[in-house]
């Protein structure tokens, strides 16, 4: 892809997410059901700090709704946002694929890398929980200790398997684009 295209893309993706974020925030707060947006605010939800959780949350969703999005919210975010924030993520993923070679670090520092974030996350989660004694996601209240430490350890296999499929996609689509561009950095 060209590279003012591929800028006009990244700018228009930053542009989305800045409006996302927007509406999340402007979302009527006298109807927000209080159970909901306790501590934390929507600051708290994994959909606003990290957008790409379309699998995961459509699977639940169809499995049992009140477990990640109660009906509840259907008077408060409107079904465009809903969708926005956790439908059109998964085509702006795979454009990002599609649109350009990525470098990924090496295996080792990329999984330590999303377990890192993947601790933080969870300790959000956990200190929500310790103020509020509400869990951010009602799915989380099904859990006994170790259910919910079984939970989150596959919850971080999953994300290392979609990691390594991102990897095997980029290197099925591009080859070897990644170590020419290497090349060109360094003779230059």
């Amino acid at each position: 892809m060209e590279i003012s295209t591929l800028t006009t893309y990244h700018c228009l993706a930053f542009v989305w997410y800045i409006f996302i974020t927007y509406s999340i925030t402007h979302v009527r707060t006298e109807e927000r059901p209080s159970e909901v947006f306790l501590y934390g605010g929507q600051w708290k939800y994994l959909t606003v700090l990290n957008l790409f959780v379309s699998i995961s949350f459509w699977t639940l969703y169809t499995y049992n709704r009140e477990l990640v999005y109660p009906k509840s919210l259907d008077g408060v975010i409107p079904l465009w946002l809903n969708h926005a924030m956790h439908t059109a993520v998964l085509p702006f993923a795979v454009l990002e694929i599609l649109a350009m070679p990525h470098r990924y670090p090496a295996k080792k520092k990329g999984v330590i890398l999303l377990g890192f974030v993947a601790f933080l996350y969870i300790s959000w989660v956990l200190w929500i929980y310790s103020v509020t004694g509400e869990w951010v996601y009602p799915l989380f209240a099904l859990f006994s200790p170790a259910g919910l430490a079984a939970f989150f350890a596959g919850s971080l296999a999953v994300i290392i398997s979609f990691y390594n499929f991102g990897e095997f996609l980029n290197r099925m689509i591009w080859g070897d684009s990644i170590a020419i561009l290497d090349y060109r950095r360094k003779g230059k």
